[in-house]
């Protein structure tokens, strides 16, 4: 399903974007732009879980009704 692989996709960029904010941040880094990632990778994770949740529910729905 290319909505499950794009959601997949997704929480792949944003846990590297996380892992690379961290270690910016516990490096001893001052940039705004790393809390800004960090952020913005929390906002990514939730909307590729809604995305997954989404599609999951439709196929439960699809099954249900072909069964």
């Amino acid at each position: 399903n290319s909505s499950i692989t794009s959601a997949l996709q997704s929480l792949q960029k944003a846990s590297g974007n996380l892992d690379k904010a961290a270690q910016n941040i516990t490096g001893g880094s001052l940039d705004p732009q790393d809390v800004v990632s960090l952020s913005q990778a929390a906002t990514d994770f939730k909307a590729s879980a809604a995305v997954l949740k989404a599609s999951d529910e439709a196929s439960k729905s699809l099954l249900n009704i072909t069964a």
